[in-house]
């Protein structure tokens, strides 16, 4: 990834980028609600800090070498992509279950026994939903 748009995209998140010796490390501050990678790339290394305010100062870190400076750029990008997208459909779950609430406060039992959800319609969006991911997964892992 070319190094300004990679600042560009991250710049809300990113706090410094230092080189040590032959080490880059990305400092990043994210919120203590967003998780992290079960296992980020083997060169990559993860340091978290955290402070009162709930936000947390996160080091990644690798040999300053092109290969693993772009492998660290897209483990970043996909942790801000996933967080971002967690926390937009929290809010769109929150929305819908308000919605949801505001029916049944508004109208009547018979009304309300009559209330269908279209199961068959929702297992094949998350049938799909679980495919494209799976296939994010694999693409992702592949490019590492």
């Amino acid at each position: 990834m070319i190094f300004g748009k990679f600042i560009n995209k991250t710049g809300k998140y990113l706090k410094s980028v230092r080189i040590l010796k032959n080490y880059v490390s990305f400092d990043m501050v994210f919120s203590s609600s967003w998780v992290m990678l079960k296992k980020p790339h083997e060169k990559i290394e993860i340091l978290q800090n955290e402070n009162n305010e709930g936000i947390v100062v996160t080091s990644f870190i690798c040999e300053n070498d092109k290969n693993l400076i772009d492998i660290l750029e897209n483990t970043v990008d996909s942790i801000i992509k996933t967080n971002i997208e967690r926390e937009e459909k929290e809010r769109l779950f929150k929305s819908k279950v308000q919605e949801l609430k505001n029916i049944f406060e508004k109208e009547n039992l018979e009304n309300l026994k009559g209330l269908k959800f279209d199961i068959e319609e929702l297992t094949k969006f998350i049938e799909n939903e679980s495919k494209e991911v799976t296939d994010n997964v694999t693409e992702t892992t592949e490019n590492a």
